[in-house]
C-alpha cells in the first residue's frame, strides 16, 4: 500500500500529476482505494490503456494549432471563431484588427523604459515562511528570477563564470532589507552553504554584511551530502534532500540572537525552512530570510 507522499517520493512527480494518474489508474481498475491516502494494486488487473493518453494529446496539439493558425490569420477573427466551433454562416464580420480596425502598436519609450526600471527594483517579492513554532519570519527577495537584468547577471556568474555576483544586487538586496525590517537590529548574518556554487553566495555575505554593517559568520555548514534542488520534481523529495543537512559549529552563538540567512535563489524554500528548523531548535530569536531573487512560481512547502 502506498500514499501519495510514497509515490512523490518513488516518482520525483509533483503532486498534481499523482493524482491524475491515480484517477486514471482507478478509473481502469488498476488499484483500489483503501482508506483516504492508502491505494493498492489489484492482482490480474488489465494493464495500462494509454490510447486513451494518446488520444487526449492528439486533441490538445490540435487544439494548440488551431491558437496558433487564430492568432496568424488575416480573416475576420469573429469568422474564425465561428468556423472553428462548426457555424458556417456566410455573414460579414467586422471589428478586429484584420476587418478594418486600427492596429494597436505599443512603443516603449525611454521614459516608460526607466519608469518599468524602477518599479523592479523597487518590488521586492515577500518570501512567506511564518508557521507555529518556528522562529522564522517571512523574508524577502531583492526582485524576481529571470526578470530584468537580476536572473542574467544571477546565472553568468553561477553558471558561465561570470565572477562574484556583481555590486547593483548588492544594493538592491539591501534597499529590500530595509524596505521589510525598517529600523530593527540583527545580530548574525548567515549564508546557506553552497552544493555547485562555490563561494559565490559567501562573497555575496561579506559584501551584504559590509552594507548593513552586521557580523558575518561562516559556522553554518553542511554535514551531509545534497544534490541540487534543481533536479527534484515535488516538495517531498526536495525536503528529504536537505533534512539534518546543516549544522553550527558554535551553538552558544545563537540562543536568543536575531539572524539574517542569505541565499542567492529562492525556489521552493525547502532549504531555507530547513535551516530555519534548525536554527529554531538552537534557540535563535528570530530567523529573517534574504535572497537575492525568487523563481516565479516557487512553492513554498
Amino acid at each position: 500500500m502506498l500514499g501519495e507522499r510514497d509515490l512523490m517520493r518513488i516518482t520525483n512527480l509533483k503532486q498534481t500529476q499523482i493524482r491524475v494518474i491515480k484517477a486514471d489508474l482507478l478509473e481502469q481498475g488498476i488499484i483500489r482505494q483503501l482508506t483516504n491516502r492508502k491505494f493498492e494494486y489489484i492482482v490480474n488487473a488489465p494493464a495500462l490503456n494509454t490510447k486513451l493518453f494518446q488520444d487526449l494529446r492528439d486533441a490538445k496539439m490540435l487544439d494548440l494549432e488551431e491558437m496558433i493558425t487564430y492568432v496568424e490569420t488575416n480573416e475576420s477573427r469573429m469568422k474564425f471563431l465561428c468556423k472553428y466551433l462548426g457555424d458556417s454562416t456566410a455573414r460579414v464580420y467586422s471589428g478586429c484588427d484584420n476587418t478594418g480596425e486600427k492596429k494597436i502598436h505599443v512603443i516603449v519609450t525611454p521614459e516608460w523604459e526607466s519608469k518599468l526600471q524602477a518599479f523592479r527594483e523597487n518590488y521586492f517579492p515577500v518570501l512567506e515562511f511564518e508557521a507555529k513554532g518556528s522562529s522564522m519570519v517571512n523574508g524577502i527577495a531583492a526582485s524576481y528570477y529571470g526578470l530584468s537584468n537580476v536572473g542574467s547577471a544571477i546565472h553568468n556568474s553561477k553558471y558561465e563564470n561570470a565572477g562574484d555576483f556583481p555590486d547593483f544586487l548588492v544594493r538592491m538586496t539591501t534597499k529590500a532589507f530595509y524596505k521589510a525590517v525598517g529600523k530593527e537590529q540583527y545580530d548574525i548574518i548567515l549564508f546557506v552553504p553552497p552544493t555547485v556554487s562555490g563561494d559565490l553566495v559567501k562573497n555575496f555575505a561579506q559584501e551584504l554584511s559590509q552594507s548593513l554593517k552586521i557580523e558575518l559568520s561562516s559556522k553554518l555548514i553542511k554535514i551531509k551530502s545534497t544534490k541540487e534542488q534543481k533536479v527534484f520534481g515535488n516538495s517531498i523529495l526536495k525536503s528529504d534532500n536537505v533534512r539534518d543537512a546543516f549544522a553550527y559549529s558554535s551553538p552558544d552563538e545563537i540562543e536568543n540572537k536575531k539572524i539574517i540567512v542569505i541565499d542567492d535563489i529562492f525556489d521552493s524554500g525547502a532549504t531555507m525552512k530547513e535551516i530555519g528548523r534548525y536554527l529554531t531548535e538552537m534557540g535563535a530569536l528570530k530567523i529573517f530570510p534574504l535572497v537575492i531573487a525568487r523563481t516565479v512560481g516557487g512553492d513554498l512547502i
